[in-house]
């Protein structure tokens, strides 16, 4: 994962710090945030009603996949939800991930007894979400498989779209109001992580930097000007993995599809086993 220097604006990189020590200070840490875009799906391990490790799976699509890690600079929510943002890192920073399973394993500070935070609940998954129960045999049509192995401390969901009659067909269509197309996890007291599977270079470079905190970004598809064709692919390759009746029938119509040159949205929202 290259340096990222050059991404983020001169004039921006000093909110960026102060909006990390404010969280650093928060999360009684270092804090990593781990924002996942794109017709992925989720599934957490419940132990207990409690959320421990987080399995991201990305359907064999074709979509090629690509991660950042970017030091001392966390998101609000409007910059996760609105992709334009200046501090947004440009595509070129992105290292392609390859085709095979992934390991982020986190070390994290024991706080003490009195400040041990609560485990984090499946249930407060947001509900602004495809959620499907879990319990069914997942397919091998998965091209990378991420695992996330660290005490989880929260999760919002985030570029939600509502959900209208007649997108989609099928028994595990979304019953949400709304479905989301990113969702950011995050973990406290985080003092060591490494990441199995990726470059040495850029297993090297989140080794070094993850003593400031910061936000690795996992985008799930490049940009492009979709098709209802391809989002038909995308919706077939991800139900055939959680192996659900699922088919998309129309496509939603988003402010984003006048522009015929900038794809901002996603082909798909992602799902979660929960």
């Amino acid at each position: 994962m290259p340096v990222t220097k050059k991404v983020v604006k001169k004039t921006k990189a000093a909110t960026g710090a102060k909006e990390f020590r404010k969280n650093k200070a928060a999360s009684g840490g270092d804090r990593l945030d781990v924002i996942f875009i794109g017709p992925l799906l989720f599934v957490p391990t419940n132990a207990s009603g409690n959320v421990t490790d987080v399995e991201v799976f990305s359907p064999a699509n074709g979509h090629p996949m690509g991660a950042v890690f970017i030091p001392g600079v966390f998101y609000a929510d409007s910059e996760i939800d609105g992709p334009g943002s200046e501090r947004w890192p440009d595509l070129e920073s992105f290292t392609l991930l390859d085709p095979h399973s992934y390991a982020l394993n986190l070390t994290q500070a024991t706080p003490s007894k009195k400040n041990r935070p609560a485990p984090f609940p499946v249930s407060a998954i947001p509900d602004t979400n495809h959620k499907v129960k879990p319990g069914r045999n997942l397919r091998t049509d998965w091209e990378i498989a991420i695992t996330i192995r660290g005490q989880l401390a929260g999760w919002t969901s985030h570029r939600l779209v509502q959900s209208r009659e007649g997108v989609y067909l099928g028994s595990d269509a979304p019953t949400s109001a709304f479905v989301a197309g990113a969702q950011r996890l995050t973990y406290h007291s985080v003092t060591g992580a490494e990441f199995s599977g990726i470059s040495s270079a850029a297993k090297e470079y989140l080794r070094s930097n993850i003593s400031n905190g910061g936000t690795l970004i996992v985008l799930g598809e490049v940009p492009y000007q979709s098709t209802l064709l391809h989002e038909r692919k995308a919706v077939d390759s991800l139900a055939k993995l959680a192996g659900l009746d699922l088919h998309l029938i129309s496509t939603a119509s988003t402010a984003s599809r006048a522009r015929v040159t900038n794809h901002i949205t996603l082909c798909f929202h992602s799902i979660v086993l929960a």
